[in-house]
């Protein structure tokens, strides 16, 4: 399972000056190799400004309003693995599918997915300065025929500045070759830890997120999403496109049930999100799926997540 695969490849990101002192017991040398592993890691991948390496996820999302009901399922897996002088080479891999129901009256378009596989890399710079960088392939359309057509590539670069223990800044760039064009924009991404207990973090323009932790295990906030992008249709469409685009706000929970298994789940409302369809030469009306704007959304979900709080206690 990818799961397996992504902890087997996660033990190996030991920082080659970190000293692991041979304890008595073997348990008791465990817990400490463990232990450096996690700190190690999270000094290098709170991924894209949050406290917490996600390495696998699982998630059902479902959007209602009126007799329009909209279910997302999606599922990720990321895995670092340590090169030299500790960088870090990075494989990701991620599977979205939308499915679209109208009770009264079925859109000609109901599926719409997403399969993306992510390469890249982490270089430290030293002086608390390292760089990211990926590069993004993806097939996004409707799988009723696939081609070269819906194909995606797009790429990032993420410049970060650990300024202090509370304090991490990242500053960057975002390209993807959507259907439409080339979509650009810069990134700053941001955490800070306010106190003990409350953490405000995000990566504008995409996310916004401010957090309190309620447990020594349970962690409530809220949270800003956007999200802009496209799917190719079938030749029966004339291979024109769907454009998606959303904002979302939230209120969620994270139970964490031992130190890397994490329940999460969110309830909330998208003030926007609609889905636009072009270039169809009139074989599929523009406003088909005009009726799943503006809905009421939730989600749920299951991850391995290392936080770096947790990590430290």
């Amino acid at each position: 399972m990818p799961i397996f695969l992504k902890i087997k490849a996660f033990k190996n990101l030991i920082v080659p000056s970190t000293t692991i002192k041979i304890a008595p017991s073997p348990t008791l040398n465990m817990k400490k190799y463990v232990h450096t592993l996690i700190v190690a890691t999270l000094m290098q991948f709170s991924a894209f400004s949050q406290p917490y390496t996600e390495l696998s996820a699982l998630k059902f999302q479902k959007y209602s309003a009126e007799d329009n009901e909209a279910n997302e399922y999606s599922t990720a897996v990321f895995i670092p693995i340590e090169t030299k002088n500790s960088n870090y080479f990075i494989f990701g891999a991620g599977y979205n599918k939308l499915s679209l129901k109208n009770y009264s009256n079925q859109p000609l378009v109901s599926n719409l997915e997403a399969l993306s596989i992510q390469l890249g890399g982490l270089i430290n710079l030293g002086n608390d300065w390292s760089m990211t960088t990926l590069l993004v392939q993806k097939i996004s359309s409707d799988f009723e025929d696939l081609s070269k057509k819906d194909y995606q590539i797009g790429a990032i670069a993420l410049l970060t500045k650990q300024l202090n223990e509370h304090v991490k800044y990242k500053l960057g760039l975002f390209y993807n070759q959507e259907f439409w064009g080339p979509q650009i924009f810069p990134i700053l991404g941001f955490d800070f830890i306010l106190s003990d207990k409350i953490r405000f973090f995000g990566l504008l323009p995409r996310m916004i997120n401010l957090e309190y932790q309620i447990s020594k295990s349970g962690y409530i906030g809220f949270k800003f999403n956007m999200k802009r992008t496209s799917y190719r249709l079938a030749q029966q469409y004339a291979d024109g496109y769907v454009q998606e685009f959303k904002i979302e706000t939230q209120a969620y929970i994270d139970y964490y049930l031992n130190d890397r298994v994490t329940l999460f789940g969110a309830f909330g409302y998208a003030p926007i999100r609609n889905y636009k369809i072009f270039e169809t030469t009139g074989l599929l009306p523009k406003d088909n799926l005009v009726k799943f704007d503006n809905q009421l959304m939730a989600h749920a979900g299951l991850a391995i997540r290392i936080r770096s709080d947790r990590a430290e206690k």
